[in-house]
């Protein structure tokens, strides 16, 4: 029978919470003869080679990278061996309940550019422990089992004493691999899931502010909430070039390649219904290096407004409709003066730029003009502070005004 539906795994020493992701895929209620997954293990250095031998009733690939190549390449590679024309992506440690590939399926019947994401129901759950959680991580999961009755079962099997905080760290701190708590027949039934997972703010906000105006599918902020895991016609994917393979290390590859989708007259679409659980795994030492670096990465292949107009979270309260005013002000101000005011216009995107350099560079976002081409140039910057005075008389684009003001100053 012919494979409709195609899902790439990306996994790095994620061993063994992709087990319980393959397990959930096992439940769908989509018919498993039509749809395959492929793993791609990316040179994992656990015992994530033992799922070669995994054999579910699915279709299932597993192809393991030769070196560590990272997620971006990882999915290409799952996306030239995909069989299916519906692609769904996320990550190894994901489990979703058994409409997950179903709800995704239904979008993309008709629509070509359909590309499909979950609104708020995005969660992270424990499964297992882990001798090298954080200390906050460990916090976390003595503060949830307050409140989540099973979790609280399944730790007190493990923990052979009573149940403090500090028997807790005890317990984890001296483990020699990861020790399982929740069980396969724990994510059998949703309820159960949902009763020892918690929904996390992951783009929350943005997506929240996308239904309150009811605009999901016009406003330009839009990408911005297709993060994580999508699914998406496989001929678009291929249209738009897959994955940027530059990206090494965490995120945004997930961003840069919503952008790129956007460009190309996405249909973005929000699935209120589809739900997932993370679960949550020790941090890379790395994290906040890589962020910073691939944040820059971003911005220098896609040096325009709407995309660095996302480092404004850097040095202001998250406030996205104060974004998109100023998006759409940009958009009006070039589309109605195309020949005017390009120095305003350059000035504003390298600010905005100049944040992600000082944070890649360790320095924090601060006398941002001093640090840009025009900082020593007196001359510039009068032609630029002309130039804004000329916007500002209009007195139709105050937010985008103010933005300018706003980098200027800091």
């Amino acid at each position: 029978m012919e494979i409709e539906v195609t899902i790439i795994m990306p996994s790095y020493n994620r061993y063994p919470l992709n087990l319980l992701s393959l397990y959930a895929l096992e439940k769908q209620n989509f018919d498993l003869s039509k749809m395959e997954v492929i793993l791609i293990d990316d040179a994992s250095t656990d015992q994530t080679p033992k799922i070669k031998e995994y054999r579910p009733p699915y279709h299932f690939q597993y192809i393991r990278n030769s070196t560590n190549v990272g997620v971006a390449t990882s999915r290409n590679i799952g996306l030239r061996h995909a069989r299916g024309e519906i692609i769904i992506l996320f990550d190894a440690e994901t489990i979703v309940p058994p409409n997950y590939v179903a709800l995704n399926y239904q979008h993309h019947l008709t629509q070509e550019k359909a590309v499909v994401f979950a609104g708020s129901k995005r969660g992270r759950v424990y499964t297992f422990l882990f001798p090298d959680f954080t200390d906050n991580q460990i916090k976390a999961i003595y503060e949830w089992k307050e409140e989540k009755s099973l979790l609280n079962q399944r730790l007190k099997e493990v923990v052979s004493q009573e149940l403090t905080l500090y028997t807790l760290t005890n317990h984890i701190r001296h483990l020699q691999e990861p020790q399982q708590v929740i069980k396969r027949e724990d994510i059998d039934d949703i309820e159960k899931l949902r009763s020892i997972g918690k929904y996390r703010s992951y783009a929350d906000h943005l997506l929240k502010y996308l239904r309150v105006h009811e605009h999901s599918d016009s406003s330009p902020l839009r990408w911005m909430a297709c993060l994580g895991f999508l699914s998406i016609r496989r001929s678009f994917m291929e249209q738009v070039g897959g994955y940027d393979e530059n990206f090494k290390g965490w995120g945004p590859e997930d961003a840069e390649f919503a952008y790129r989708l956007y460009k190309a007259n996405a249909n973005f679409i929000i699935e209120n219904d589809l739900e997932s659980y993370h679960q949550e795994h020790p941090l890379l030492p790395t994290i906040e290096e890589d962020k910073h670096r691939n944040r820059l990465l971003f911005e220098q292949k896609h040096l325009v407004f709407d995309v660095c107009i996302r480092a404004l979270h850097s040095i202001q309260q998250t406030d996205y409709e104060l974004m998109e005013k100023i998006v759409l002000e940009h958009q009006s101000l070039t589309a109605s003066f195309p020949n005017e005011f390009h120095e305003f216009n350059r000035a504003i995107i390298t600010l905005l730029h100049q944040i992600r350099i000082n944070f890649a560079e360790n320095r924090p976002p601060v006398n941002l003009i001093q640090n840009t081409e025009f900082g020593n140039d007196p001359a510039a910057m009068e032609r630029i502070l002309a130039e804004k005075d000329q916007i500002k008389s209009y007195g139709k684009y105050n937010h985008l005004v103010w933005l300018f003001d706003k980098l200027s100053t800091t």
